[in-house]
């Protein structure tokens, strides 16, 4: 279900992995985030769709996530369809919000507070299972966290997981109708 030379990265990252489980004697989680723009999308065009259904299509990965770019509120909508399709526990690691230029330096707005508060609806409300923080997070933020979620155990979800395949850019849920599915894209220069 994944696309090109971003599908057969992804399986090498993984076939590093179990070599190094096998050389180590042992096995952690695999872990994967991606970062969401605040155009909607990964960098490259990707829609959080899309990437959901190129992840899920490697049953060795364990956690699918969100990190960096935007704050958490800008992460909302994603969270919230990965909370909705994901069959895999949920990570989310944002930045101290979106950052501005103050003097000519990079400047988080997102107190500790707000960022407690955020990461802390994600877990009762969207079930996410990891919460964390990337750019612009300190130890009072890490700590504030950890203070709102420690003993709060995730809401269960019930993702509901659609039979799909996925280009670079977007995702095609696979219905049964009675017609058949085009797969393919036009290579004619009218097209």
């Amino acid at each position: 279900s994944t696309s090109g030379d971003s599908g057969k990265a992804q399986q090498a990252a993984i076939a590093g992995a179990e070599t190094a489980f096998a050389e180590a004697g042992r096995r952690v989680p695999i872990i994967v985030q991606v970062t969401m723009e605040t155009t909607g999308t990964m960098l490259v065009g990707t829609d959080i769709a899309a990437a959901l259904v190129a992840l899920e299509a490697s049953p060795q990965i364990d956690v699918i996530g969100l990190n960096c770019a935007t704050g958490p509120q800008e992460m909302s909508e994603h969270v919230r369809y990965l909370s909705e399709h994901c069959t895999r526990k949920i990570s989310v690691l944002p930045n101290a919000g979106l950052p501005l230029v103050v003097e000519g330096k990079p400047f988080y707005p997102l107190t500790p507070d707000e960022l407690a508060r955020w990461l802390g609806e994600f877990v009762e409300q969207d079930g996410v299972n990891i919460v964390g923080g990337c750019c612009g997070t300190t130890p009072e933020h890490m700590a504030r966290v950890v203070q709102a979620v420690a003993h709060r155990p995730p809401v269960p979800r019930q993702p509901q997981s659609e039979p799909s395949i996925s280009s670079l850019y977007q995702a095609v849920t696979i219905r049964q109708d009675n017609s058949f599915l085009i797969i393919g894209e036009r290579t004619n220069a009218n097209g």
